[in-house]
């Protein structure tokens, strides 16, 4: 127990003395180490469903931290619920009876962040990372939608994050103009989308705590 607490102790010590340096975002940082024990707690659920569906271990816990604190009653405005806060019709999709059951909430999300993957097995790892989250956050449709216009702009490519990540900024109704290049349309495929800069923070969050994780993994999560 002594030496647990030491070691926690010496990783706070080395995350002020990184937020100082300007490395790390010191809030952030607070609260990954500060859930510990809870990773603990579902350590061994995680790693059973990355493994079940080749998904990243570290990635599922990042998006844990980010989405519900490993708070399995969380609920959000929006409905969505549990651990990996799964919308109803998602769970639905999915098979989870349950989404405040912690394993058929990470089993299920697990299995949907496969098939995201798949959606985007052209692209780069850390690339496709961001595209996946951008899809579990905004929906693989206005992702979609957003590597359309970058294809029609024909200067970068729509298989790396950062082209997209502008696309999707472009996807409101203030671009009617472009929709309607693109697809004779004013409105996307899968509709405006308003909410790219929440995305884009998610997006962001969710890779700092997996960039973390990856990097106390040997010390302290073992995943």
């Amino acid at each position: 127990m002594f030496r647990k607490h030491t070691l926690f102790f010496l990783l706070i010590i080395l995350a002020l003395g990184l937020a100082v340096s300007g490395i790390i975002n010191i809030h952030l940082e607070l609260r990954l180490l500060a859930l510990t024990p809870k990773i603990f707690k579902y350590r061994r659920l995680i790693q059973k469903y990355a493994v079940k569906e080749n998904v990243d271990s570290r990635l599922i816990c990042a998006l844990i931290v980010q989405e519900s604190g490993f708070d399995e009653n969380a609920r959000s405005v929006a409905g969505a619920q549990g651990l990996m806060q799964l919308m109803p019709r998602t769970a639905k999709e999915l098979g989870v009876e349950d989404p405040l059951d912690a394993e058929q909430n990470i089993a299920g999300a697990a299995h949907y962040l496969h098939t995201l993957y798949h959606a985007f097995s052209d692209s780069d790892d850390d690339h496709r990372h961001r595209l996946v989250l951008a899809s579990y956050n905004g929906g693989i449709g206005r992702v979609r939608d957003a590597q359309t216009l970058v294809r029609h702009g024909k200067k970068a490519d729509p298989l790396l994050w950062e082209p997209v990540r502008g696309a999707l900024s472009q996807l409101t109704k203030a671009h009617a103009d472009l929709h309607r290049e693109v697809w004779g349309s004013a409105r996307p495929p899968h509709g405006y989308f308003e909410g790219s800069d929440e995305t884009i923070d998610y997006v962001a969050r969710v890779m700092h705590y997996y960039g973390r994780i990856c990097f106390y993994r040997n010390v302290l999560f073992f995943l």
